[in-house]
């Protein structure tokens, strides 16, 4: 058996039975074990299965669609090691095929025990396979507890779907690196390459104010946002809620009433486990108007202490002074399909873009200034501008600030 430097297909292919029982079994039960593909999407383990599955499909057999396991290797002798390692236990090998393997791996720092552990043979049986080898590299690193064990786990992610491989491949491609070294879920990893990609924002030096022709975003605390007292036309926002960020929501109330025109609105997301308390603090300095909701598609919040499965975000409309409407207000927006997920270099909270413009063209109108003094990665800014606003908006958070401005200019080039 020659191994083929240019592709990870090592083994022979089956004989013409076993490969008609392989596809009969995949026509009735579907693929049962992972094609494993390496972050470039190349196939490591899987090929004959994946033909098989592609004929099926070409044929008119209507099979699911095959599970995925996405690594990243350090480099192609890793991923060769462990092709090797997964078709040794499924692989019926003559005594030459059996003694080149052992070799190969061998020069992938396994040792003589872990090798006759995955072949199925004697540590005796090892050492006369590897009579002649030469440049054969020593044992893995032993640990602490006397066991051996590869130097680093590759990063990987299981997927079920054409769709989430290429998430899944995305993650990993943003997260570089960075990417831990061990399984992960989908949804995880996408987590942490958003928080990878918030890390890389904050690396960059931000100015403490910049300008566009209808846009004006500031490096600071909103406390500290130097604006003209009711200047403002409306204000919309996703604030922090967490036990420690309730404060919060008292300071909003009062700059909100120094800041907007009277009767005009501040518009907030807010937290629904913290709602009672954050509706008290928002009360100290504004007057209550309405309650309204985003039903977002696709996936929701699972409070598990009181298996409640939220459906919606809700947004509070507080008013500086009497209230005085302008005009209709939906208190229900219902996001388009999608409007929930996240692209990969987005903020770890981004709010979906279409609400919020929604929310915007009801609360003001063309040419009307709107203020978010939590910009995040620039969701307000960009539906505002969007809606022929202009908009004014602050973050303490540097990587915040660099995201937003990056999508302003985006937005100015489109």
């Amino acid at each position: 058996m020659t191994i083929d430097a240019a592709s990870f297909q090592l083994f022979p292919e089956l004989a013409n039975a076993e490969y008609a029982a392989l596809k009969r079994d995949i026509a009735e039960h579907g693929v049962l074990v992972a094609v494993e593909l390496d972050e470039t999407g190349a196939v490591l383990d899987g090929h004959t299965r994946l033909r098989a599955w592609n004929e099926l499909r070409d044929e008119g057999v209507k099979v699911p669609d095959y599970p995925r396991v996405i690594r990243r290797l350090p480099d192609r002798d890793a991923k060769v090691g462990h092709v090797l390692a997964l078709n040794l236990a499924r692989r019926h090998l003559s005594r030459e095929q059996r003694a080149e393997l052992v070799t190969r791996l061998r020069r992938e720092r396994w040792s003589h025990r872990r090798i006759a552990a995955v072949i199925g043979v004697d540590e005796i049986t090892v050492r006369r396979d590897l009579r002649g080898a030469t440049d054969v590299a020593p044992a893995t690193v032993e640990g602490r507890d006397g066991h051996s064990y590869p130097a680093q786990q590759a990063p990987s992610i299981v997927v079920g779907s054409r769709r989430d491989e290429a998430r899944a491949l995305k993650a990993l491609d943003v997260l570089g690196d960075d990417a831990p070294g061990r399984f992960l879920q989908l949804s995880r990893a996408e987590t942490k390459a958003r928080e990878a990609s918030l890390a890389r924002y904050r690396a960059r030096e931000v100015p403490r104010v910049a300008e566009g022709e209808r846009w004006r975003v500031e490096h600071c605390d909103f406390r500290e946002l130097d604006v003209e007292p009711h200047s403002i036309d409306a204000i919309v926002c996703d604030p922090p809620y967490t036990d420690a960020d309730i404060p919060i929501f008292s300071d909003l109330s009062a700059f909100a009433a120094r800041v907007l025109k009277p009767g005009r609105l501040l518009a907030a997301y807010c937290g629904k486990l913290r709602q009672p308390e954050e509706m008290t603090r928002l009360a100290e300095s504004l007057e209550y108007v309405w309650i309204g909701a985003t039903v977002l598609r696709g996936r929701h919040s699972k409070v598990h202490t009181l298996k409640i499965n939220g459906w919606h975000r809700p947004w509070l409309l507080y008013s500086a002074g009497p209230y005085e409407p302008r005009g209709w207000i939906k208190d229900t927006i219902v996001a388009g399909e999608g409007a929930g997920e996240k692209a990969l270099g987005d903020h770890p909270w981004q709010q979906a873009e279409g609400p919020i413009r929604q929310l915007i063209s009801m609360l003001t109108e063309a040419g009307e200034l709107v203020l978010d003094p939590f910009v995040g990665s620039g969701t307000t800014a960009a539906a505002a501008v969007s809606e022929s606003r202009r908009f004014l908006g602050c973050d303490v958070d540097p990587g915040a600030v660099a995201m937003t401005l990056d999508r302003l200019n985006r937005k100015e080039e489109s």
